[in-house]
């Protein structure tokens, strides 16, 4: 089949798209091989595929007899995409829900290639153009080097190994890191000056599916349309500005309102998406943890023996042990309510009698989220090296796109900020920063083309 000259242009020719179509096979093929096989399930894995089972046999969003924590604890939008399948398919067929979320997390690999390009694609300093996001216009031939730049952050995020193994288990990362990608796609295909209205609908609604995925991306959600509010008041009314970031929140509303009114019924109280916000906050200020949340269960029992037997640690998960302490100290209450009342007075005592404390402590927390993936494998040399890598590219092409691409760099940057923001103050998990692969791989490649690129003219941008 013939493709559009554009596409092609704009693609590297035939041998860009070759080399796209080899990647994105690569890492299809990668997922669908882990997805068939299956692997062991960490512990919220097997919570998700408990409730997604007892939503298809028709139970209710619940993990079943022997939960560790209430159901409300899970964000809800994977078990109920899960569930759908299973609806559709006529029963529980896990490896074939593992499989549509391989062909899912797949779409990271393309929407990693479309923003990466996106970022390097030339354009003149200071013109107005350039500065409203448009890059080269359809059909104008994209340099061979930004093609290939976005080659390779495609390419990284095919390989990732530690997206791959969450693909043999029902885990939320990979399915969110394809929505946050997607949403950046859709917001700088919208914000291409002069785009029509309806185009707002897209980020709007994936936003709103990425907020039912990870409760924290509601937040950030929100604050992206902040960004965009104010980034389409400096080339527009206010009028249209207003109706764009309208638009952009009534698409997170849509998707997010029916789940909040099953909340409220169900629980009897305002609940946007997920609870165990308490929890995570406790966690996350317990500064006898030295930032490693795993550390947080042995030392609440060390503190309160009285309330634990000589093996609590070995026979107790943490939220039991949180909520065997939050009944302690508030007798009647909600844990997660009164787990939240303590982590806000131990969150002001760290700062106000152990700031110093406090201060390492959190760049604790931030060096265990960027330091290294999610998983064992990444803690092997080649892929520890590949993370290293990634990383100090990533931060050069934002520093970059800070000078030549200020609305994209303020976009993802504003990501970026969020989730070592939000895992300094909550629990610190590798797994926050999975979901920015993309984000970062893309940045990384606009590094790349910036080393690559030759000697310029004064006034034109390499990006």
């Amino acid at each position: 089949m013939l493709m559009p000259n554009g596409v092609m242009a704009r693609n590297g020719g035939r041998w860009g798209i070759a080399a796209l179509v080899a990647i994105v096979l690569l890492g299809l093929g990668l997922r669908v091989g882990e997805a068939w096989d299956g692997r062991a399930p960490v512990f919220d894995a097997t919570a998700y595929a408990a409730i997604a089972r007892n939503l298809d046999e028709g139970h209710g969003f619940t993990v079943g007899a022997g939960a560790t924590q209430p159901s409300s604890d899970y964000s809800p939008g994977l078990p109920l995409f899960v569930a759908g399948i299973y609806k559709v398919t006529g029963g529980v067929h896990e490896r074939l829900a593992r499989l549509v979320l391989a062909l899912l997390g797949t779409l990271a690999v393309v929407f990693t290639y479309l923003i990466a390009r996106g970022l390097v694609q030339p354009r003149v300093l200071g013109s107005p153009e350039g500065d409203k996001g448009r890059g080269v216009a359809d059909g104008e031939p994209v340099p061979g080097r930004a093609v290939i730049a976005a080659l390779i952050a495609a390419l990284v995020v095919a390989i990732y190994p530690a997206t791959i193994e969450y693909t043999g288990m029902l885990m939320t990362e990979p399915l969110a890191a394809t929505l946050l990608a997607g949403a950046m796609v859709g917001i700088f295909w919208a914000g291409n000056g002069g785009a029509p209205l309806w185009r707002w609908t897209v980020p709007g609604l994936t936003l709103g599916a990425l907020a039912l995925v990870r409760p924290e991306y509601l937040a950030i959600g929100f604050l992206l349309v902040v960004l965009v509010l104010l980034r389409e008041r400096l080339w527009e009314d206010w009028k249209r500005a207003l109706l764009i970031a309208a638009v952009v929140v009534l698409g997170i509303v849509v998707v997010v309102a029916p789940w909040t009114a099953r909340n409220a019924f169900a629980l009897h109280r305002f609940v946007s998406v997920s609870t165990g916000g308490g929890q995570v906050l406790y966690s996350g200020t317990y500064l006898p943890s030295d930032g490693n949340p795993e550390k947080v269960g042995a030392g609440v029992v060390a503190e309160h023996p009285e309330l634990f037997g000589p093996h609590a640690v070995e026979n107790l998960r943490l939220e039991q042990i949180l909520a065997r302490l939050a009944e302690s100290k508030y007798p009647g209450m909600e844990p997660d309510e009164a787990l939240s009342k303590m982590g806000k007075a131990q969150l002001r005592d760290d700062i106000e009698h152990h700031t110093g404390e406090y201060v390492g402590f959190i760049a604790k927390k931030i060096g265990r989220i960027w330091s290294h993936g999610p998983r064992a494998v990444m803690r092997e040399p080649v892929w520890e090296a590949l993370h290293w890598v990634l990383l100090g590219l990533g931060l050069l092409g934002l520093a970059l796109l800070a000078y030549y691409r200020r609305w994209e760099a303020l976009m993802i940057g504003a990501v970026f900020l969020a989730i070592t923001a939000i895992s300094a103050l909550l629990v610190a998990s590798p797994r926050r920063v999975l979901v920015l692969i993309p984000l970062l791989s893309a940045c990384a490649g606009a590094a790349i083309a910036w080393i690559a690129a030759p000697r310029r003219a004064k006034g034109q941008s390499v990006l």
